[in-house]
């Protein structure tokens, strides 16, 4: 009576083992972390974490993400054109259907051309000058250590007095 559910239950551990397989297999073929400070860091939008909430986002990063949307809708609208293009085509409408696509990939190299001449998907600016920022708590802490001005004089004179 339960017979019938013998595939379910092979298939389940089947998959199960699959699973805890591959884990096991990633553990022990993966690199072993060092825990660096600074692979564990906190890393969103490339803006540090800490710090007040209200700071200027650099406009670079909302500016790929515009031409991300753009470009995967335009991917979007033209896998349907490219569905039924041969049937199109069949009919003699394949001609129209081409430079309507044309068209409208034309119309967005345009824009493509536009922020690429403008240089926004340039991610190192080469002379505008970036927004400045307030430093965080943490960074004027640091700096004004009485230890680390210490070291940057020491540096400085070119000798350790220690």
């Amino acid at each position: 009576m339960y017979f019938e559910f013998a595939n379910v239950l092979v298939f389940t551990v089947f998959a199960a083992l699959f699973v805890v397989g591959n884990l096991v297999i990633a553990r022990l073929l993966r690199p072993k972390s060092t825990h660096e400070p600074g692979k564990v860091a906190i890393y969103e939008c490339g803006e540090p974490t800490i710090g007040p909430a209200w700071i200027r986002f650099d406009i670079r990063f909302y500016t790929v993400a515009l031409m991300f949307v753009i470009f995967d809708v335009e991917i979007a609208l033209l896998f349907p054109w490219g569905a039924v293009f041969r049937e199109l085509t069949e009919e003699g409408l394949g001609v129209i259907a081409l430079v309507e696509a044309g068209t409208f990939i034309a119309i967005l190299m345009v824009g493509l051309a536009y922020v690429w001449a403008r240089g926004d998907i340039e991610w190192t600016s080469s002379g505008t000058a970036t927004p400045s920022r307030e430093p965080d708590e943490r960074t004027e802490v640091t700096l004004d250590a009485p230890a680390v001005r210490q070291k940057a004089e020491t540096a400085v004179s070119g000798g350790d007095d220690a």
